[in-house]
């Protein structure tokens, strides 16, 4: 970069009244969901108070991945249904699709989108092959890039331009930030991240995802989000060129031996899973985003029109077999009973 580019690109005053809020009612959603024992009736209450919101919570149970027998007509059907966690990762996914519409403007700008999800597809998978809560470490995969996702809402124009010069002139994409708006966009996510009131684990995650981790930390939320984030660049979804990219097989020695053995470590596999979820069409943001894995006896795919939810595992329903399983062993039951009483009486 020369000094004429420096000078002719003014600086901006970080100013975190301009970037706009967190939805506030997702922000009550996760305030639930992240108690000891959630509160499902107030969870209820949160979804049903906005209407977008209620909607796609209802269309997610009644959609063809879940075939129960009858309509599922309210809220609170459907939390029991789905259950917290799976509420969570949809109400977190439609959000962050919503809040990064700006993301769509220029292809530099999509790039950030498709990072973000990339990178929450691989916290999941990272956190499932570890068997650890797959949809909390989505969700923060999600929020991880929440600075830049800020940045970028407030500041399309800046921000594009700094992401085309990273990707021309090989810089660190930290360095510009720094440079243009006299932060990063990690320090602006811890920012955001407090001011929102975001869980622990969010603020962490929002503000360290780019720290050094040791090679024998424990595989918490923050060490996931720091390798999602990096396998997602490792597999061609960065938001610039990374400076110094780690390939796919440095990361996988990053994790515990037992979940190095469960991780889908082939690339294509990985970007066949990440693609399913990442949309570059701005009408599919009210939708959510589509699965990724599915248990082999889900049903079939639905229709290429339908947006099917992020992250949900499709119930499994008992089959034919097992329900003349279960009514076999309690008629036997019931004879081995009756047998005993008339034998005791005689």
């Amino acid at each position: 970069m020369t000094n004429t580019e420096t000078q002719a690109r003014p600086k901006r005053t970080v100013s975190l009244a301009k970037i706009p809020a967190f939805p506030a009612v997702v922000l009550r959603v996760l305030e639930v969901v992240s108690e000891d024992e959630p509160d499902l009736a107030r969870l209820v209450r949160e979804i049903n108070s906005d209407a977008t919101l209620s909607a796609q919570v209802l269309r997610l149970a009644n959609s063809p991945l879940f075939a129960f027998t009858g309509q599922i007509g309210s809220v609170q059907h459907a939390v029991a249904t789905l259950g917290i966690q799976q509420i969570q990762s949809l109400v977190m996914s439609v959000a962050t699709a919503n809040y990064s519409k700006a993301a769509f403007r220029s292809e530099s700008l999509r790039k950030c989108w498709r990072h973000t999800v990339a990178s929450a597809v691989l916290c999941r998978e990272i956190a499932r092959a570890a068997g650890l809560p797959p949809e909390e470490a989505y969700s923060l995969g999600l929020l991880h890039d929440i600075g830049r996702l800020g940045l970028l809402v407030a500041w399309p124009d800046d921000y594009s331009r700094i992401l085309e010069e990273a990707t021309r002139e090989g810089t660190s994409l930290l360095e510009l930030e720094r440079e243009l708006f006299n932060m990063d966009h990690c320090e602006v996510g811890q920012l955001l991240a407090a001011q929102w009131k975001l869980p622990p684990q969010f603020l962490a995650v929002a503000g360290r995802h780019h720290d050094p981790q040791p090679e024998s930390a424990e595989l918490d939320h923050l060490r996931i989000a720091h390798i999602g984030c990096r396998m997602a660049d490792a597999l061609g979804y960065w938001a610039a060129i990374p400076a110094a990219p780690l390939n796919l097989d440095d990361l996988l020695a990053l994790l515990p031996p037992e979940a190095r053995e469960s991780f889908p470590a082939n690339p294509d596999e990985l970007k066949i899973l990440i693609e399913r979820s990442v949309s570059d069409d701005p009408e599919a943001l009210s939708q959510p985003a589509q699965e990724f894995t599915r248990p082999p006896s889900a049903p079939p795919d639905p229709p290429a029109d339908y947006a099917v939810p992020v992250a949900l595992d499709a119930p499994q329903r008992p089959s034919l077999a097992r329900d003349l399983l279960l009514v076999a062993g309690s008629i036997l039951t019931f004879l081995i009973v009756l047998v005993g009483l008339l034998y005791f009486n005689r």
